[in-house]
């Protein structure tokens, strides 16, 4: 019995389990069930003592504590109405809350959205606060005065459930965050300061701040381009440049994700060229921790961080099956936490799916980039570009409804940009608050690669054709194509291997000895 397969056996159940488990959410599943998977472990564990069905029973148990585990992650994070929680009281009425803002501000000027975590409500007409529990994603019209991460507000008007919006779940994208009631023009008053995590709030104090520098030293859109790449906010992208990226299949360069946090692994791998791999793999992960850090450190941030350092794993260590039990073992650790990434969170799905891709693609891609130079780690960008783009792109259709026909060259043209555009427009505003002339000196030389990226996007755009909307993908269609990319990774992996295999054989075969 291979524990690599008793492991794979757990994971796959749990993940399956999970995923149906989406049609059937309870904060409480029947006690039945329970004295099912009790009744039905107690025999296995009994089971085990037999030497004939020893190894059966060790699956079993495996794929029951698989299954259960499923099961009590959904219920913990299944929220569900009461008269002490927020969303007992989102019918429209107009309330006043009190709490402490609990994320980072979403600033879209003129408005601002701000995640409250709430500790009292009071409704209208009534003198006496509630004691509630609960998230509301709060909408400032006026966006002034600003509010930070950690302020103590009120906020007064017409408290609603989220619901659909141009057939979008909006309840259920906000629900991974734990927000169950919205405030559309809340009227916000701070009643006090600092009563967040001490460290968050600095973390995005420096973001703010970098952010505020990026704009000192780049014109628009290359300022919000350069922040888009560096610290995943895309709020000042205008609109013809956003629809430019999407057509031309650049719209991942934009947010923080698995795949950007590769490129910044790639960036530190390639400067550190002359040392050995082993040792530079720590620098590497200490600059992905680093970045993490320095960017906010938010939810989404840290998934990032975690799925592009399973990107670095991929791409540097030669045992596919440790990769792919590390790719597991993450997804069922962040899936404990909170199951709905993997049923509502696009962004998780898709790193997800490139990490997949890295993984699985990355080393039947390397050797026809073989003779590319590898210039501060273009090279493994361009390879993880293309890997993560053919395991990614079929999902993004299902998602958003398009596919861009263009987005193969315009990957290619953008890949060995992007880790320059990244070293260059970070140096650039980290030496700036040193010395701000030389920071603009850098800053116009990361202009420059900038303006390619924004080219070869606005020209891929412009070409007729270059992406097709659809307004229902086919599910049955986008499954044949990973049965297909899957049945192409099998067979390319088994040919290698007997290659190999006939490689070592003859390599150690004994010469016959001449009497």
């Amino acid at each position: 019995m291979r524990p690599s397969r008793l492991a794979a056996t757990f994971l796959g159940f749990f993940l399956t389990t999970t995923f149906l488990l989406q049609w059937w959410q309870r904060a409480a599943y029947p006690f039945e069930l329970w004295l099912i998977l009790v009744l039905l472990g107690s025999i296995a564990i009994v089971g085990l003592v037999a030497d004939e069905t020893q190894t059966m029973c060790t699956y079993f148990c495996a794929i029951l504590l698989g299954v259960s585990l499923s099961f009590a992650a959904v219920a913990r994070t299944t929220h569900r109405p009461s008269p002490s929680t927020v969303t007992w009281f989102a019918r429209g009425q107009t309330v006043t809350l009190l709490g402490t803002i609990a994320d980072e501000p979403d600033r879209r000027p003129p408005s601002v959205r701000y995640t409250l975590d709430v500790r009292s409500l009071t409704q209208s007409g009534s003198a006496v606060p509630k004691p509630v529990s609960g998230r509301v994603l709060i909408t400032d019209p006026t966006g002034w005065p600003e509010r930070a991460y950690g302020d103590e507000v009120t906020a007064r008007g017409q408290l609603t459930l989220p619901g659909t919006v141009k057939e979008f779940r909006y309840d259920r994208y906000l629900s991974i965050s734990g927000i169950t009631a919205v405030m559309m023009r809340g009227h916000i008053e701070s009643t006090g300061k600092n009563r967040g995590n001490i460290m968050f709030g600095a973390l995005f104090w420096l973001k703010q701040h970098f952010e505020t520098r990026l704009n000192r030293l780049f014109p628009e859109p290359h300022a919000s381009l350069a922040a888009g790449l560096l610290t995943g906010s895309r709020r000042g992208i205008p609109k013809h440049l956003s629809e430019s990226f999407m057509r031309s299949g650049l719209t991942h360069i934009v947010a923080i994700s698995g795949f950007n946090i590769t490129i910044v692994i790639s960036i530190v791998l390639g400067a550190l060229f002359w040392l050995p791999l082993k040792w530079r793999l720590i620098p590497a992960a200490v600059a992905i921790v680093a970045f993490t850090v320095f960017v906010g450190a938010s939810a989404s941030v840290v998934r990032a961080a975690i799925m592009g350092i399973l990107g670095l794993f991929a791409l540097t260590i030669g045992r596919r099956s440790d990769v792919r039990l590390a790719i597991l073992w993450t997804a069922f650790f962040m899936l404990m936490i909170n199951p709905k990434h993997l049923w509502y969170d696009g962004s998780f799905q898709l790193s997800f799916a490139a990490v997949i891709g890295l993984a699985e693609l990355s080393p039947l891609i390397k050797p026809f980039l073989s003779r590319l130079p590898n210039v501060l780690g273009m090279r493994e960008a361009l390879e993880a570009t293309i890997a993560a783009q053919l395991s990614a792109m079929p999902l993004g259709i299902l998602l958003f409804g398009n596919l861009s026909l263009i987005s193969p060259i315009s990957n290619i043209l953008v890949a060995p940009a992007i880790p320059l555009a990244m070293l260059l427009c970070a140096l650039a505003a980290l030496t700036s608050f040193l010395v701000f002339p030389l920071g603009q000196l850098i800053a116009f030389t990361g202009w420059a690669v900038l303006q390619w990226i924004i080219l070869v996007a606005e020209s891929c755009a412009r070409i007729p054709f270059a992406s097709l909307h659809f307004e229902r993908a086919s599910v049955a269609l986008i499954i044949s194509y990973y049965i297909a990319l899957g049945g192409f990774v099998i067979i390319t992996n088994y040919k290698y291997s007997q290659d190999r295999s006939l490689s070592e054989s003859s390599t150690h075969r004994s010469p016959i000895s001449v009497r």
